[in-house]
This record gives C-alpha cells, sequence and structure tokens, in this order.
C-alpha cells in the first residue's frame, strides 16, 4: 500500500542558492514527478520554502528523496513530513487548480 505525505520545505539558507542547483532542483522534482512520487508541488506565498505532496511506500523512501534533494544537499531547505490518509478526492483535481489562478 502507498503512504501519503505533506512536505512542507523551509528555507535555511537562501544565500547558497544559484541558477545551476535550482536547474538541479528543477529536473530531480521533475523525474520523481514522471515517476508518480509527487501529485502536486508548489512555491509557499510568502516565498520561505516549498510544499508537496508525495507518495511512497515507506517513510524510508520519502526521507531518502529529500535527503538526496539538490537544496538539502547545499544546505538551503530542511522539510517537514506529515503522514496523512486521504479519503476524498475532487475528480476533477486539475480543473479545479486550474480555476484558483
Amino acid at each position: 500500500d502507498m503512504k501519503y505525505y505533506m512536505v512542507e520545505g523551509i528555507i535555511q539558507n537562501a544565500e547558497n542558492m544559484n541558477d545551476h542547483i535550482m536547474k538541479q532542483h528543477m529536473a530531480y522534482t521533475q523525474k520523481a514527478m514522471d515517476r508518480g512520487m509527487i501529485l502536486i508541488s508548489g512555491l509557499k506565498a510568502d516565498m520561505s520554502g516549498g510544499m508537496f505532496i508525495m507518495r511512497a511506500e515507506t517513510l524510508e523512501e520519502t526521507e531518502h528523496y529529500l535527503a538526496n534533494e539538490p537544496f538539502c544537499l547545499n544546505g538551503i531547505q530542511e522539510y517537514k513530513v506529515i503522514e496523512f490518509n486521504p479519503h476524498y478526492l475532487n475528480p476533477s483535481t486539475e480543473s479545479w487548480m486550474e480555476s484558483t489562478k
């Protein structure tokens, strides 16, 4: 069974950020999205980090993913992980998100 996680990224050292690390982060995130590991990912409105919803078979798999995330490897961001059990899903998630833009 898959487990589901809400992950909050908390920027610790924004001064470590550069274009090269940002491109690594974007590629790493895209690979996880392509594998179906990440449902949605975005930047917090106050720019203090990111938020995303992930799934994995174990917490360890999620922690391994986060430990190897370029922002973590470069000391830019830490992560808070909350496991949750989804009960309800809007069948039109994509159009629901689009309507908020």
